[in-house]
């Protein structure tokens, strides 16, 4: 599991706002200003990251249900100080208008969700890691949709006259709002996609090299070989890797590895086997060998 997550992923392949929209609710309602939007961040990470934490000592033995309301219970308990210390950095004024979804972040789901599919099954270190990655994923989801909505809806940024060519009041409003993050949320997705498109086209440029390299390889270590079983030892390279690896998917190799694996094979002299899912055709070739052995037992041409 440790090998196979991103603790990158919050940032921006799950991040909560844009990709995910599991909080796009306070966002929407709260986010209209830089300092109400530094308050949700505030309350948020303080709330999110202390009831995670605590909440892991909790025995998962413990009954599904049972379990996720002592997570309200210990997010609640850390609701009221960070509540009252935002008040104090931010003014009561800024914690009163944001209604009731302050409050309603100690259910909010990196808590109640997050927990139980991810982060307690990873390692503490690297459950923190995570934890820490979807909390800044979130904040800077809010402050930036903060900052633009006060900007383009007063031309004001925390307060300060900043000139733009037009404004447009509605986007403080509820609805405004939510135009802004699905407008937000398209375009963020867009870059996204974008990037993995080209990322897969280089990692694809990237696999056709290795194959070349392998064959190579294979040509300078292994003596003359037929381009196939130069294949079938690049493959075997891939199998070892991910065997060392614990991995299931060729995505989550790099090519370091596999060179690894493949020089491992050809210098120590190990016996070369493809992976399962490509043994289907060795496997053919083995029963067509055995039996043309046996044709030839039988008719004395073989000692």
């Amino acid at each position: 599991m440790e090998n196979r997550i991103n603790l990158k992923d919050g940032l921006i392949k799950q991040n909560m706002v844009f990709m995910s929209g599991m909080l796009i609710a306070p966002v929407i309602a709260c986010a209209t200003t830089l300092a109400k939007s530094l308050a949700l961040c505030f309350v948020f990470s303080v709330v999110s990251f202390a009831a995670i934490l605590l909440c892991r000592l909790i025995p998962r033995t413990i009954v599904y249900t049972v379990r996720v309301t002592l997570y309200t219970v210990a997010a609640a308990v850390f609701y009221i100080p960070a509540a009252v210390l935002a008040g104090l950095i931010f003014g009561e004024q800024v914690i009163t208008s944001a209604g009731v979804y302050l409050p309603i972040l100690v259910t909010n789901s990196l808590i109640l969700s997050k927990t139980e599919t991810r982060f307690y099954l990873e390692p503490y270190g690297n459950m923190v890691k995570d934890v820490l990655m979807f909390i800044v994923g979130f904040d800077l989801a809010c402050a930036v949709t903060g900052i633009l909505r006060e900007l383009l809806a007063s031309g004001r940024i925390g307060g300060a006259e900043v000139p733009v060519l037009f404004t447009v009041p509605a986007l403080e409003t509820t609805f405004g709002g939510f135009l802004f993050v699905g407008i937000g949320a398209g375009l963020f997705r867009a870059v996204y996609n974008r990037r993995k498109k080209l990322a897969e086209e280089q990692a694809h440029d990237d696999e056709d090299s290795l194959a070349e390299y392998a064959e190579d390889m294979g040509e300078f270590l292994v003596g003359k070989h037929a381009k196939n079983e130069k294949i079938r030892i690049y493959k075997a390279a891939v199998g070892k890797a991910k065997n060392e690896n614990e991995l299931l998917e060729m995505e989550f190799l790099s090519n370091r590895d596999v060179l690894a694996a493949f020089e491992a094979i050809v210098s120590d002299g190990q016996e070369i086997t493809a992976p399962a899912a490509d043994q289907t055709g060795t496997a053919e070739d083995t029963a067509e060998s055995g039996t043309d052995e046996k044709e030839d037992s039988e008719n004395g041409m073989v000692p």
